[in-house]
């Protein structure tokens, strides 16, 4: 990680245009672990991300009312189309778990079928939402200077929801969308309705669209792996 990169995400996350206010305001809590790496994509950086993450949830409490996320950032390639940038979000994550599959089991209570309502991503034994943003995302608020990952825990999204402050978390990021763009962002309409991997990527998708991205059988077939902190 670069100090360059770490300044130029918290230029992005602290701007006007970021929607996403716990993403703002975990930044300024300290609240996001943040990686920088050499290419989206790339095998090295999907295997070095695989023992970051393996760290992060080892370390992570998701009980505590500070919101956590994992933000990793990318040297390359810049300016990609959003189609280019989708397949590259897909392959790094299909990189990224055949590297965690070595250590850790499909994280348990979800679907390893990407097409499944039940699907959401494992990684360290832990289910988490990614969003995927990069310069060129057709909405203004997901435009970083370089591409980018988010990772955020579905065990804190259920704390965040069991306490009351799902909703209204929701209707601020949807009232700055509306003040930054004129509309609500479509993915959000398929919440909870399809598959949340169409949405990883901020594309709109067909109906029958076909998710690039496939599951070992045994990280999915053998029983839950002890999560352990891993260090490069």
């Amino acid at each position: 990680m670069t100090t360059d990169a770490r300044a130029e995400l918290a230029n992005f996350l602290l701007g006007d245009r970021f929607a996403c206010l716990a993403g703002r305001s975990a930044w300024r809590q300290g609240g996001i672990t943040h990686c920088h790496y050499d290419v989206l994509g790339g095998a090295e950086a999907a295997r070095l991300m695989a023992a970051d993450l393996a760290e992060f949830v080892g370390a992570a409490d998701w009980s505590s009312r500070k919101f956590t996320s994992f933000i990793a950032t990318f040297e390359q390639p810049r300016g990609v189309d959003e189609l280019r940038f989708e397949e590259l979000l897909w392959q790094h994550l299909q990189l990224l778990h055949e590297a965690d599959a070595d250590r850790f089991a499909w994280a348990e209570g979800c679907s390893a079928d990407p097409q499944s309502e039940e699907f959401k991503y494992s990684v360290a034994g832990h289910k988490f939402f990614v969003i995927g943003l990069h310069e060129t995302h057709r909405r203004l608020g997901r435009r970083p200077p370089f591409p980018m990952l988010a990772f955020n825990s579905h065990d804190q999204f259920a704390r965040i929801k069991a306490d009351g402050m799902w909703d209204r978390l929701a209707d601020k990021i949807r009232k700055q969308d509306i003040m930054l763009q004129g509309d609500i962002n479509p993915n959000l309409m398929e919440y909870e309705t399809l598959s949340e991997a169409r949405r990883y990527s901020g594309r709109p998708k067909p109906l029958d669209w076909q998710c690039p991205f496939s599951v070992r059988p045994a990280a999915e077939e053998s029983g839950p792996a002890e999560v352990q902190r891993a260090y490069i």
